[in-house]
């Protein structure tokens, strides 16, 4: 008990693409709070060739985690599963899972934009609002099927992966909506699977089953889970919003003309709106329709983020200096400011490795000042990725008719100070910080919500400011940043 209230508790298992943790949320009526359990590197693993997640061995070290928690402390009441797109376990007839997922990054999606989606992309946008340039589900299933695999040929059931997870745990399946829409397989208006589409691609539409709301309850836990746990014993499993950027953006405010950015390794970026935009301009401008809880959309583009500065720290580590990005960013915003910029979707930064010298090149290619200490590059990344959020603000109103003049930052990127400001200077706009683990806590919340321990999702954003307390930066030096931009347009264009 808590102030006269009873505690509820639920766990988040949030599933990345390097990572997976579990988190303990617990919230009394007015106040939430979260802490980590456990963390655990993975990556995927070869196996005749191709790139697998090991879903088993993630399986069994989740069970543990969860028995280990609820043999301590409350009741847990509900757990959920929120995971990175695109990627999907097969299921046969039995129900048994034909063969480990296939990881996006393995090859066999490689060529199929080139020969099946690229010289129909702007048709398909009209229905699907997705852009198909990066891999997607179609991507993968459409490589599945021009190598003969053979379990597409067996398979009765697809299950993205955090409704493989729930299934797992279960034995229930669904196919939870804002996970489903990473698929690029789904009538973006009519919100169920497109299965023209899906056939069009000589892909079986037999496997695709009615999509599920966010806060679908899924079913119990296995008994085999639960056995010798009395903690477990009522635990149901959640179909939170399935999709990370989803459960992050369910966190935000729905403040006016404002944009959210899911900040981290990508910065996630765009709008919570109530239709889908499929115009020739969201098309040129290669933005994505997303679910969002409530029927709702999420009007994005991904825009490569941190993983710049991540893979420049890597670098350094490698050649025997200790940086680290936090620190490094503190360093940056003391020292005077360095004027260079890089656009980070360039092709010069599509790959990992020796990224500093590939920063330094790409300034001297266009003529800049080249950075050469750890901090003037950070600056030279920061810089482009602050003139980048402008640029997409210009998008967004050429798209919606609306201007955006708040951005609200969530995700492990909201602590880097030094781009916050920039962000704002840049663009013009206020910018706003939420909650750094947004993605579980949009999880836990969910659940607390399917549970009926909050009334509305509204509420969302004002009980994940309970846990962390918004930041707010205000825009300056508006000169210096308006000359900046100018020179930013043009390295875009070259």
């Amino acid at each position: 008990m808590t102030g006269g209230r009873t505690m509820s508790r639920v766990l988040a298992v949030d599933i990345g693409a390097s990572s997976y943790r579990v988190m303990d949320g617990t919230y009394d009526g007015r106040r939430l709070d979260m802490k980590e359990l456990a963390r655990f590197r993975h990556s995927p693993v070869l196996i005749q060739g191709h790139y697998h997640w090991d879903i088993h061995k993630m399986q069994n070290e989740l069970i543990r985690v969860i028995r280990e928690a609820a043999e301590q402390g409350d009741a847990v009441r509900s757990i959920g599963f929120d995971t990175f797109g695109t990627d999907f376990g097969l299921l046969g007839e039995d129900g048994n899972l034909l063969d480990d997922p296939l990881a996006y990054r393995d090859d066999i999606s490689d060529g199929m934009y080139e020969a099946y989606f690229k010289n129909c992309e702007e048709a398909l946008y009209g229905s699907t609002g997705a852009t198909y340039r990066t891999t997607g589900t179609a991507h993968v299933l459409k490589g599945m099927a021009e190598h003969g695999f053979e379990i597409l040929k067996e398979a009765r059931h697809i299950l993205l992966l955090p409704d493989l997870l729930a299934y797992l745990f279960t034995g229930k399946m669904v196919n939870e909506y804002t996970i489903a829409t990473t698929s690029r397989l789904l009538d973006i208006h009519k919100c169920r699977w497109d299965v023209k589409l899906i056939e069009s691609l000589g892909l079986p539409a037999h496997i695709f089953k009615p999509l599920c709301d966010s806060g679908t309850v899924v079913g119990g836990l296995k008994s085999e889970i639960t056995e010798g746990i009395p903690n477990l014993k009522d635990t149901q499993v959640t179909a939170v919003a399935c999709h990370d950027t989803a459960s992050a953006v369910a966190t935000v405010p729905g403040l006016k003309d404002c944009s959210f950015i899911s900040s981290g390794s990508w910065s996630v970026k765009g709008i919570v709106c109530d239709r889908a935009y499929t115009t020739e301009a969201a098309c040129r401008y290669k933005m994505s329709n997303e679910g969002q809880p409530g029927k709702k959309y999420r009007l994005i583009r991904n825009i490569t983020g941190l993983w710049l500065l991540e893979e420049c720290v890597r670098q350094w580590k490698q050649e025997g200096y200790d940086i680290r990005i936090p620190e490094l960013a503190k360093a940056a915003q003391k020292q005077e400011d360095f004027p260079s910029m890089i656009c980070t979707d360039a092709p010069d930064f599509e790959k990992p490795s020796h990224m500093p010298e590939k920063i330094q090149n790409y300034c001297r290619r266009t003529g800049q000042a080249v950075p050469v200490t750890p901090a003037e590059i950070m600056r030279t990344v920061i810089n482009g990725l602050a003139l980048e959020y402008r640029r997409h603000n210009e998008e967004l109103r050429c798209v919606t008719g609306r201007p955006v003049t708040c951005m609200y930052i969530v995700g492990g990127g909201r602590n880097n100070r030094l781009l916050n400001q920039c962000a704002a200077d840049a663009s013009g706009c206020t910018v706003l910080c939420g909650h750094p683990e947004a993605a579980s806590a949009g999880n836990i919340l969910m659940q607390f919500y399917a549970l009926g321990d909050i009334a509305s999702m509204e509420e969302f954003s004002y009980i994940a400011g309970s846990d962390v307390a918004e930041e707010r930066y205000e825009p300056g030096q508006s000169e210096k940043w308006d000359g900046r931009y100018k020179e930013y347009v043009q390295l875009v264009r070259q």
